[in-house]
């Protein structure tokens, strides 16, 4: 079963006692937020919608637009639970202050009484980038637009980690928001965090992992110690996103099924699922494209974070330090052959 940051897992024990100040929110700006069918329909989660809302020009100024949160009215029973949770993401969310992290900007109820966060707009996300890479020739993402995505990302997690102490606990492609051509990366959706101590691992011992599984370590898919590591192999797992343009173990699905219903097809496609589940939390091949020699430095780096055992892995501010210094992670990485290509 697939998991996201709104999907209704109860809530851990004592985090919103412990993490939500109720005067936290308290200084948030009152906004006029409109009802949905005034806002444009960005995206979705379970329990929540998010839409975009222009905000109009004052005194002549252009004003940015934000991307609104909104509790899907329709989560009845459950309701009490997403608010709950979408009030502990926009206290986090406040107290977080980093260029590459989406900036908070209200907690508010909308024209229709429904709780809603407003947000720096990212303008869009990289997991639609790479599905409109897929439906081209183009191939891999050039290198330094993955250099870019690595460098600002890993600034972002080093802050969480080292300053806040916060795990994100969900990165993916799907929380990562480009503006333009790749010149501000910024990493979103805080509704799963973990706190973690001065090891860097949970502060709780009762802490839950959620994430998303194709994105997870095995570590935390097995109930190991949840750490800093998580966040390093779930940020490898998009840079193999970029590289392989494909969701990260789908390479055990063939490319074109046959849909029809028959013997047949159950067999295949119940093996196959066998194999995704056993390919879980581990590093996934990169069967797609031949990589020119230039792709060596991107390749190391997702093979030292996607390590098996979360010692082995770097930390983010390892990453940074590498990226600034345009210095190589040490791991096993891929050679080049004669031609010129890395062969795996």
């Amino acid at each position: 079963m697939q998991y996201d940051m709104n999907d209704g897992t109860p809530l851990r024990h004592g985090r919103v006692q412990t993490l939500i100040n109720q005067t936290a929110l308290q200084n948030s700006p009152s906004l006029q937020i409109p009802a949905s069918p005034f806002m444009k329909h960005l995206g979705f989660g379970t329990g929540v919608n998010v839409y975009l809302i222009e905000r109009s020009p004052r005194q002549g100024q252009y004003r940015s637009p934000w991307a609104v949160k909104k509790i899907n009215r329709k989560c009845r029973g459950g309701e009490t639970t997403y608010i709950e949770r979408l009030k502990e993401e926009a206290a986090i969310l406040k107290s977080l202050h980093h260029t590459n992290i989406v900036g908070f900007r209200s907690f508010t109820k909308s024209m229709d009484g429904t709780f809603c966060l407003a947000m720096e707009n990212g303008e869009k996300s990289l997991f639609s980038m790479i599905e409109d890479r897929m439906a081209t020739d183009f191939g891999p993402f050039p290198v330094n637009s993955i250099l870019e995505v690595a460098a600002q990302v890993s600034s972002a997690l080093q802050y969480l980690h080292e300053e806040k102490r916060i795990l994100h606990g969900d990165l993916k492609s799907a929380n990562v928001l480009v503006q333009g051509d790749f010149e501000i990366v910024r990493i979103c959706d805080f509704g799963v965090t973990v706190r973690l101590n001065e090891k860097l691992e949970a502060a709780d011992p009762n802490s839950q992992y959620v994430g998303t599984e194709s994105w997870c370590s095995k570590d935390v898919m097995d109930g190991g110690v949840i750490s800093d590591k998580a966040d390093i192999y779930a940020y490898g797992m998009v840079l193999y996103e970029m590289l392989a343009l494909t969701i990260p173990h789908m390479h055990v699905f063939p490319d074109e099924v046959d849909f029809s219903i028959s013997e047949e097809f159950e067999r295949e496609f119940e093996q196959a699922e066998l194999e995704y589940q056993k390919s879980l939390g581990t590093r996934p091949p990169l069967l797609n494209y031949q990589y020119d020699i230039e792709y060596q430095p991107v390749i190391e780096l997702f093979w030292a974070c996607s390590q098996p055992l979360p010692e082995d892995r770097p930390s983010a501010t390892q990453i940074v330090e590498s990226l600034k210094q345009h210095t190589k992670i040490e791991s096993c990485i891929a050679m080049p052959d004669p031609k010129g290509k890395l062969e795996f």
